[in-house]
């Protein structure tokens, strides 16, 4: 492997952590049930049917963003 392939790789995972940083999440990141949509007056929120997870009062894309 030469040092310009090993450079992108390095490139291509700095984009795949850029794209999955600004994505919601679609499932609690403490237990991996899918998270659901919150009720008529609150429908930005989502959240863990197991009370785990709230988004986006609990979403921290510095620790939960990721593959």
């Amino acid at each position: 492997m030469s040092w310009w392939a090993l450079d992108s790789v390095l490139k291509e995972a700095a984009q795949y952590v850029e794209y999955y940083r600004v994505q919601e999440p679609v499932a609690c990141p403490r237990c991996g049930q899918p998270l659901l949509n919150g009720p008529p007056s609150q429908q930005a929120t989502r959240y863990c049917p197991w009370g785990h997870f709230r988004y986006p009062e609990d979403y921290d894309p510095e620790t939960m963003a990721g593959m």
